[in-house]
């Protein structure tokens, strides 16, 4: 038995109101400090000291200098000293003016600067409590919000909770029903499209368009086969639009062997392309769905074709979902001659299974009984330059959706963190790509 570490409505609502009167006191103390007045305002003797420093800085007009008449007595001395007297004595006068203005300049800015300094300390401190208040408030902002999210979704999960479970009810009761529809239809899909690759090998067989195939002896293994792809392979549709990311690779590296060509996709995508190609597979029913879509291919065993292909004779090699259906010792000597066929610089794409993928394995590997192994992505590379190849590089396709993968759990205590991590590498495990290429060039 486990115990709910989840808190109660109670709780939920104790909180919130804790929440709300620390929120109402931040609040008051932003607008206490929200009036602190500038240095200006709160001492009323600065302005005062302003304007005695503006009339201090004013310059004195010199006093006009006193006129005397005449030489006066006392002859050359008296006039020596009536010269002095009108010379010097006014710049005197000037000199102390400036003297006694400029102490009183000094005072004045002392004081001006004593209070001015002071009042500054004073709104820089308030400056800084209000910040820092407008800081705590902001936090307690998001506090606030969080508890009453919590304290209104702990009231909506009551309701919630009875409504899921009576709907959890009834969609159990509609999913088995689906999954019994779903069974049905799949048989029937399967049965019709065994009929109609029969019925298609058969009207092949009596028409006189293909003397080739109306010699044949019926073969409903290779016509089982290709009902079994359109089943669990996919249609011809989605192949195009799976393989059509490989075209590219091959510009300008034709003619192309394709190795295992299957109803003849992406043979068809390199028509389109305007690169030359040629495919090859042991399915007689394939070869002919090649061939009703206007494209070369032949029926024979890709190893002996290869192997009987002249030396530099193709400029690209490639097989998709073809290497898992050959025992190692075939693979190595496909391998080998897919070297020796291939020109200088040209190129081998090889896609299969992805083994690292457990899902890969159980839907896709396993489900196909004509697959003989599944090769692991590095085997493949070290076996691609043993023989020769340089410039292996490995592309991984076809991902699983997000909806497959294990979800993480949502909560932000460390047991989740511990969860959401082992989650990760079981996805990475489970649920990585389903397939891989790997390109190699000559």
């Amino acid at each position: 038995m486990t115990l709910s570490t989840e808190p109660t409505v109670s709780e939920l609502k104790e909180k919130l109101h804790d929440e709300e009167e620390l929120y109402s006191e931040l609040l008051a103390k932003l607008d206490a400090l929200s009036g602190t007045r500038a240095p200006y305002d709160q001492d009323g003797t600065i302005p005062e000291l302003l304007a005695s420093l503006n009339q201090s800085s004013a310059l004195i007009a010199p006093e006009p200098a006193e006129t005397t008449e005449g030489t006066g007595a006392g002859g050359l001395k008296g006039l020596a000293r009536d010269i002095a007297r009108r010379l010097i004595e006014p710049e005197l006068r000037a000199l102390g003016q400036a003297l006694e203005q400029q102490r009183s300049f000094n005072s004045s800015l002392v004081q001006f600067l004593n209070r001015f300094a002071e009042t500054s300390n004073r709104a820089q401190a308030a400056q800084a409590e209000f910040t820092s208040a407008l800081v705590g408030f902001s936090q307690r902002i998001d506090r606030l919000a969080d508890a009453k999210d919590r304290l209104y979704a702990s009231l909506g999960n009551e309701r919630a909770d009875l409504l899921l479970e009576a709907m959890d009810k009834r969609v159990e009761r509609v999913q088995l029903g689906l999954r019994a529809l779903k069974e049905r239809v799949e048989g029937m899909d399967s049965s019709l499209a065994v009929a109609r690759a029969e019925l298609h090998g058969i009207a092949a067989r009596v028409s006189g368009e293909s003397p080739a195939r109306a010699n044949s002896p019926p073969n409903l293994e290779a016509e089982h086969y290709l009902a079994f792809e359109e089943r669990f392979r996919g249609s011809s549709e989605a192949i195009r639009e799976r393989l059509a990311d490989y075209v590219p690779y091959f510009e300008g590296k034709g003619p192309v062997l394709e190795l295992g060509c299957g109803r003849g996709e992406f043979l068809e995508l390199l028509k389109e392309a305007g690169i030359e190609a040629e495919g090859v597979d042991g399915n007689r029913e394939m070869v002919h769905a090649c061939r009703d879509k206007g494209v070369q291919a032949k029926v024979g065993d890709l190893v002996t074709v290869l192997a009987d292909r002249a030396a530099g004779s193709a400029g690209g090699i490639f097989a998709a979902q073809v290497i898992e259906h050959l025992p190692p010792s075939l693979l190595r000597k496909v391998l080998a001659d897919g070297y020796r066929v291939l020109r200088p610089k040209g190129r081998i794409i090889l896609e299969t299974v992805n083994p690292t993928s457990v899902i890969a394995l159980v839907e896709s590997f396993y489900r196909d009984l004509t697959h003989e192994k599944p090769i692991h992505p590095e085997t493949l590379e070290f076996l691609l330059r043993a023989v020769g190849f340089s410039e292996v590089t490995i592309r991984y396709t076809s991902p699983v959706g997000e909806r497959a993968r294990l979800l993480p759990v949502m909560d932000s205590t460390e047991a989740a963190d511990t969860v959401n991590q082992n989650f990760e590498k079981l996805n990475a495990l489970l649920f990585a790509d389903q397939d891989y290429a790997v390109i190699a060039t000559k």
